[in-house]
């Protein structure tokens, strides 16, 4: 009877310890899906749009018209051209600095 007793005791023992493992595994598991999501910013959010409808409705005109798409096509087409500009004016200086220094009155 004593060694049953001690056999059952043991096996509580060891359901205990994997319910305690078993807890901080579905813990672990709810942190990570829980954390991307901080429904604090979402409400802050919510509040600063709610606070200015005006901006709201603009914004939403905005993103849901064709608009932003053109917008945002000229912008990276302004980019590019940009850095061509960029590289021709960089190549461009370097002859331009050793022309000026044959005008220099110091020798």
């Amino acid at each position: 009877m004593n060694k049953r007793l001690q056999d059952i005791a043991r096996r509580k023992q060891a359901l205990v310890e994997k319910s305690a493992l078993d807890r901080l595994e579905v813990a672990t598991a709810y942190r990570r899906i829980r954390s991307p999501i901080d429904f604090g910013k979402l409400l802050s959010v919510g509040k600063f749009l709610r606070a200015y409808p005006v901006l709201t409705a603009g914004l939403s005109t905005f993103l849901l018209g064709g608009l932003s798409k053109n917008i945002f096509k000229s912008a990276g087409l302004i980019f590019k051209l940009g850095r061509l500009v960029l590289s021709l004016l960089h190549f461009r200086r370097k002859p331009r600095r050793s022309f000026w220094r044959f005008f220099s009155w110091q020798r």
